[in-house]
This record gives C-alpha cells, sequence and structure tokens, in this order.
C-alpha cells in the first residue's frame, strides 16, 4: 500500500520566493510594507500592502500576453508557484503525467478592479436622485462601459482554470475557500485522491491576492490587520510507487503535513494573505526546519480508516427553494408535469435590458429562518445566503434527527457579485462624471454603517452562521468549481461518508444571480438568452436556442451511509453510487471543443461507481443551451455511452428551471431523485428542432415513463472545471454495481 510523499514546493511571498531568501528575510524581521502609491494610499493609507519582490515578473510566467489580460493577480501567483514546484520535483512542465494528475487548489475572493466599474457607475447615474443608479441608462450607456473580460477575472475558480490549462492538467480535482486553513483542506483531498487511486500524482495549492482597495477597506472595516499581502503556494504530491518509478524525492510524508504547526513568526510575517496564509506558513515552516535532512527514508505512512469504498452513500434528507416549490413533492409534481418556471423578471426592472426572463422564486423571505439568522442577513443583499440556509435546515427537518456534532458540511456556491445597494451606498457617492473615485472624500465621509461589505461577500458567512446554530464542529468545506460547484459539493461529501471519515454529511449549494450586476456579465458575455418568449429563452439541444435564461436555488441533502439509515428506519431517497471531476485544460471561457474534460468527468463517475456505461438508465445533462455547450456535451456523451438503441435517453433540467449557476448540479440532484420517485423522466419541454449535430436520444417534450435504476447527472463549469454524479434508485438492487 503506497504511501504519498511532498516532492515539490513552489512559494511566492512578499518575503521571497525561495526557502534561502525566506529564512533572510526572517532572521532580520524584514517584511517591506508600504503605503499604496496614488491618492488611495495618500488619503487611506492604513493598512499597508506588502507585496512579492519587485522583481517578479509576470510576463516571465505567463508566455502568452493575452492571457495576462484574463488573469486575476492571484491567478498570476498560482501559475508561477506551480511551476516552482514542478521544477523542484523534478517533472517536466510537459510530462505525460501531468494530463492525468489531480489539481487542488484553495483559494479567496476576487473582488475585481474597481476601475472596470467605475466608468458604468458614471454612467448610470440617475439624473434626478445621484446617489441612485438608473437601470435604463445601466442598461445602455453603463453597459457599454463594462468590460466583459473583468467578470472572467472574478471567478473563484480561475486559478485552477489558468493551472490546468497552461500545466495540461485534466485530472481529479476541486476549488476550494474556506477561510485561511482552505490550503489544508486542499492538501487532505489531494492526498485522498492518491490513496483512494483516483491520480498517482498532485498539484495541491493555495492563493490569494488582499491587496486591492476593496480588500484593504474590508480589512480597514473589520479585521483591524496591521497589512495585508499576497502569496501562493503549491505542492507536488506522489505515491511512492510513482515516485520511485521516476526517480524522485521525497521531501516528507504528506499526512505528516496535515498534522503539523505553521511558525508563528512564519504566519505573523506573512500577513493577512487570506485562503494562502496557513499552507504557505506551513510550507515555510516545514521545509526551514527540515532543509538539512530534507530526503527523508521512504517509510510507509500508515492508510487511515476507512469503510469499503464500494460502500452505498444514502440520501435522507432533502431540503428545497426552487423556482418549481419547495417541497420535494410539489417539486416533483410541476417538473415531470412539464411545468416551466421561466417568466419575466420580478427582482428588479428588467426591461431595458436584452433578457428580461428568468426562474425566480416566489415563496422566501427572510421570516423562513430562525429569527437570529434572519437578523443576521437583514440589509445585506445575500439571496443565496437565505436560500441556503432555509434549504439546509428543512433538509434536516425532512431528515428527522439532530446532526451529530462531527457532521461534515459541504457547501457549493459562486460569486459573491456587487449588489446595486451595495454600489448606491459603498461607491456611488464618490465617483465623479468621469468615472474617476474620489478618495479624499471617502476617508473624510465614509459610509454609514452597517456597511454591504464585506459580510455579504464573505461568502462562507451562511455556513459559518449555520455551524454555530447547529453546534457543528465537524469538517467544513467549501466548493468553488463554477456550475460545477454544487455536484462537487455533494460528491466530495458521499466520498467523506464513504471512507468513514464522518457518519453523516449534511451537502448542498446555493446561488442566485437574478439581479443587474449578476445578470450583466452574462449578457455581456453572450451565455443569457435574448429572447423574450418563455417558451423560446430557454430550449437545451434544440437547433434555434440561443442561451440559457437564469434561475436561482437553495438545495441541501443529506448524506449518510445506507447500514446507518436503515437501522433508523429513514426514507432513503435514493444512493450516491459514485462522481467524476476532471479539467478541461482548454479554455476559461469555452469547453474543450472535443468533450474531453466532460467524457473524464462521465467514465470516473462510472468507474468510481463500480459500473458500465449500460448500467446507466437516464442523463441529466449539463444542458445549458448556449450554441457550444449542448454540442460539446452530446458528443462526450455519445463516446462514453455510444450510439444507438442502448444509448440511454438525455433531457436537461433548465428549460424548466432555468440555470442555477452554482446551485445548478445540487438542483438537478433534486430533479434527479424526482425521477426515481415518479417514474417518469423530466421532459425537454422546449425543445422542438434537434440540431442536426446532436445524436443523442433525448426525451421527448412530455416526460417519460420510465423506473430508472441508475441516473448519471452532468454539472460543467465556465473555467473547465467538471463533475459527474451517478445515482442509483432506494428500491431498486439491479444497480450493476461491483461489490
Amino acid at each position: 500500500m503506497s504511501s504519498v510523499h511532498v516532492t515539490g514546493v513552489g512559494l511566492m511571498t512578499p518575503l521571497g520566493t525561495s526557502i534561502s531568501d525566506i529564512s533572510s528575510a526572517l532572521a532580520e524581521a524584514r517584511v517591506v510594507c508600504r503605503i499604496p502609491d496614488g491618492p488611495e494610499g495618500l488619503f487611506i493609507p492604513s493598512p499597508r500592502v506588502a507585496t512579492l519582490p519587485g522583481s517578479f515578473d509576470p510576463s516571465s510566467i505567463v508566455r502568452r500576453r493575452k492571457d495576462l489580460k484574463l488573469m486575476a493577480r492571484s491567478n498570476v501567483l498560482a501559475l508561477s508557484a506551480a511551476r516552482s514546484a514542478l521544477e523542484q520535483a523534478g517533472i517536466a512542465e510537459d510530462s505525460a503525467a501531468l494530463i492525468d494528475a489531480g489539481l487542488f487548489v484553495a483559494v479567496g475572493r476576487e473582488p475585481g478592479d474597481p476601475d472596470d466599474v467605475l466608468p458604468a457607475l458614471a454612467a448610470s447615474r440617475d439624473e434626478s436622485d445621484p446617489t441612485e443608479i438608473d437601470l435604463g441608462r445601466l442598461a445602455t450607456a453603463g453597459t457599454r462601459e463594462m468590460n466583459p473580460v473583468s467578470s472572467i477575472k472574478t471567478l473563484p475558480n480561475m486559478s485552477h482554470a489558468h493551472v490546468a490549462m497552461h500545466l495540461g492538467i485534466m485530472g481529479v480535482g476541486m476549488t476550494t475557500c474556506a477561510g485561511p486553513g482552505a490550503g489544508l483542506v486542499a492538501l487532505a483531498e489531494g492526498i485522498s485522491a492518491l490513496i483512494d487511486g483516483r491520480a498517482s500524482l498532485a498539484l495541491v495549492g493555495a492563493t490569494d491576492a488582499r491587496t486591492s482597495f476593496p480588500d484593504r477597506i474590508s480589512a480597514a472595516r473589520e479585521d483591524d490587520v496591521d497589512f495585508v499581502s499576497e502569496a501562493a503556494v503549491f505542492l507536488v504530491i506522489e505515491t511512492e510507487t510513482a515516485m520511485l518509478a521516476r526517480g524522485g524525492r521525497s521531501l516528507g510524508l504528506a499526512e505528516s503535513w496535515l498534522d503539523a504547526e505553521a511558525d508563528e513568526v512564519v504566519v505573523s510575517a506573512l500577513g493577512a494573505c487570506g485562503a494562502a496564509r496557513t499552507l504557505t506558513a506551513l510550507a515555510i515552516t516545514r521545509c526551514r526546519t527540515d532543509a538539512p535532512e530534507m530526503i527523508r527514508p521512504l517509510l510507509t505512512s500508515p492508510r487511515r480508516s476507512r469503510t469499503s469504498p464500494r460502500s452505498r452513500v444514502a440520501i435522507t434528507g432533502i431540503g428545497l427553494r426552487t423556482p418549481l416549490g419547495r417541497s420535494f413533492d410539489e417539486f416533483k409534481r410541476r417538473l415531470l408535469s412539464g411545468e416551466s418556471a421561466v417568466g419575466p423578471i420580478r427582482a428588479f426592472d428588467a426591461s431595458a435590458f436584452p433578457t428580461r426572463l428568468a426562474c425566480e422564486i416566489s415563496d422566501h423571505d427572510l421570516e423562513h429562518l430562525p429569527p437570529e439568522l434572519a437578523e443576521a442577513f437583514r440589509g445585506l443583499d445575500d439571496r443565496k445566503g437565505e436560500l441556503a440556509l432555509a434549504a439546509a435546515l428543512d433538509a434536516l427537518r425532512d431528515h428527522g434527527e439532530a446532526l451529530p456534532a462531527g457532521a461534515a458540511l459541504t457547501y457549493g456556491t459562486g460569486l459573491s457579485s456587487v449588489s446595486r445597494r451595495e454600489l448606491c451606498a459603498d461607491a456611488l457617492p464618490y465617483v465623479d462624471a468621469a468615472g474617476r473615485f474620489d478618495y479624499e472624500r471617502f476617508a473624510s465621509h465614509p459610509p454609514a454603517r452597517p456597511h454591504q461589505a464585506p459580510r455579504r461577500h464573505d461568502v462562507d458567512r451562511p455556513m459559518a452562521l449555520l455551524r454555530a446554530h447547529l453546534g457543528l464542529s465537524g469538517p467544513y468545506t467549501g466548493h468553488f468549481s463554477a456550475c460545477a460547484a454544487g455536484a462537487a459539493a455533494i460528491g466530495h461529501a458521499a466520498d467523506q461518508v464513504r471512507r468513514g471519515e464522518v457518519e453523516v454529511a449534511l451537502a448542498g449549494a446555493a446561488d442566485s444571480m437574478i439581479h443587474p450586476f449578476g445578470l450583466l456579465p452574462f449578457i455581456l458575455l453572450g451565455a443569457a438568452s435574448p429572447n423574450s418568449d418563455p417558451k423560446k429563452a430557454a430550449r437545451p439541444f434544440d437547433k434555434h436556442r440561443d442561451g440559457f435564461v437564469m434561475g436561482e436555488a437553495g438545495v441541501f441533502f443529506v448524506l449518510e451511509r445506507e447500514d446507518r439509515a436503515r437501522a433508523a428506519g429513514r426514507r432513503i431517497y435514493g444512493y450516491v453510487l459514485g462522481h467524476g471531476t476532471s479539467a478541461d485544460a482548454h479554455n476559461v471561457t469555452a469547453p474543450h471543443p472535443e468533450g474531453a474534460g466532460a467524457e473524464r468527468a462521465m467514465r470516473r463517475a462510472l468507474a468510481d461507481a463500480g459500473l458500465r456505461p449500460e448500467h446507466v438508465d437516464y442523463i441529466n445533462a449539463h444542458g445549458t443551451g448556449t450554441p457550444l455547450n449542448d454540442v460539446v456535451e452530446a458528443g462526450a456523451i455519445a463516446r462514453v455511452f455510444g450510439l444507438g438503441s442502448s444509448m440511454p435517453p438525455t433531457s436537461s433540467c433548465k428549460a424548466q428551471l432555468g440555470h442555477a449557476i452554482a446551485a445548478a448540479g445540487a438542483l438537478e440532484l433534486a430533479a434527479c431523485l424526482a425521477a426515481f420517485d415518479g417514474g417518469h423522466l423530466p421532459p425537454n419541454p422546449h425543445t422542438t428542432e434537434v440540431d442536426a449535430r446532436i445524436d443523442i436520444h433525448l426525451v421527448g417534450r412530455e416526460a417519460k415513463a420510465l423506473m430508472p435504476a441508475v441516473i448519471a447527472s452532468n454539472s460543467f463549469g465556465f473555467g473547465g472545471q467538471n463533475a459527474t454524479l451517478v445515482l442509483g434508485h432506494a428500491g431498486r438492487s439491479d444497480t450493476g454495481m461491483s461489490q
């Protein structure tokens, strides 16, 4: 049984980028902090910033200049650290081993560049009330001033996307954010992937850059830190077998890093660098401490205790906040009847926008939450956080039993885009007619409390509140793999249960982008349908499809071992039999043209479940209705499941539910459970003329009567992160699982 070793470390820090430089800086108590240049620093000098040494040249790392335009600072740091780690490990960037390598990345929130938003604000100011945004002006003049590329930079999973794309990595992986300790979560999952045989080599890292103006203001308001900084660290980890086969050298047993503690002097010297802080400090501490004896004896690490990798994970609780209802029975009835929630946007006046339709939730408000949780969200415009909490608490009620304190919590969510109310309070009063920010006025007349930011942008905050409310102390993981986040969170939770790390897990996702600055990026990127006919605005696989309709949802599940569920006499809705993840390693804005990443995710999910393609009775497709996605996904489905009568029927629920972005995978898992319970497959109600390039077996415009034993559900994220879940019927024993 092979142990896991660290064989390469790459560091990018304000203290230096090599252990010798970092050690010298620490010995001399030297950290270079400065007041930002220009009016920002002149009028708002605190907190100070610490950045990489001036000798760092990103153009030497990112070889294509056009890629730099798509990369946030933390993305560049991540790629730099990953390349340094590979170099130390003696692995060439074009090595064939990297194709199937795992990639596990911890990230922070990308706040975006204010200069990308300010011109649009100036052009959108309400002439009758300069403290308000005129939505009509925003939809016309304001939109022309927005840079569509800026929205790409703010996506949290872009560090994963750029590392995968530049290094050719298409293996299993995840993007996580769980505060400063997120890097340790990534490391633990990377080790598990190697132990479980899903990879023999992995890159594990953390990256964050907290030096922007919004981050400094957030730090000043909430954290009271002395200085903010930036950092990235990546580790190459390998099984002992793989390391010896290529003649690599061990820098230590990877699992021993999880139990180690970072030197407090190192932690302090790094400053506030967000998600990168803990793992970066640990890597520096370990490398400095172990430097004289870095090549350790090759001792086999004891494998962690876990249950059989083929144990079935039961779903025993469901909580829903969806456009088609908030109870499972209502959701099932309306979905299988072919009802669509597509309709005019009610959340704001979208009459001047090119996209005016969405799938909204009509029956949710703060009063559905316990009073202390409702109060924590008042005035924050954090609808997805509210949906998450409501769905999670409903799932627990449905489960019927309090969670043990050590239960796992996994959460998929997305970009915390700026809200209209926040811009009106925190930015618009300080923007002049030319789109310049008046730092002097801001410093002398700061916005009145309570501030929208940074509490609203702390995407883990809803889960922190939930953990405190429920008294949970078990592992927490936030997943940020764009539209694959919900499926990734559920697959990860199932792994934790299946491996015996926890008895039970609460897993789900939430997202809501139906607001002006949530919808605009998708309009600018050409992904949102401009069609004004609700029956034509969302039509996956149709010849005339023109994009998706935005949806929103909060969906949570309780997962536990089958034997535990049966002993308690609980209702089992279905099983998570397996899951697979992958990276496209192709492009940050378009899927791999041959669907290579999508195909890998599906094949890995089937292998993880111990099933063959012929065991699958239905495929719930990602099926966004965009011109590129549907053709690419259909091609990948055909290669995995074959053509002809044996191909399982396929449908996409996005014509009925819209695209719930980060919550899509969780929402569509609920649709799969509806198919199990209702004995029918969800339809493709708006698909009237199938694209001739799409050669798969599609469910018709009405639900198809069929009792599936096994379902595969696809979720493919912007930036090339993919996830597939394989699900089993609770009342069927003919799932074909290998025992």
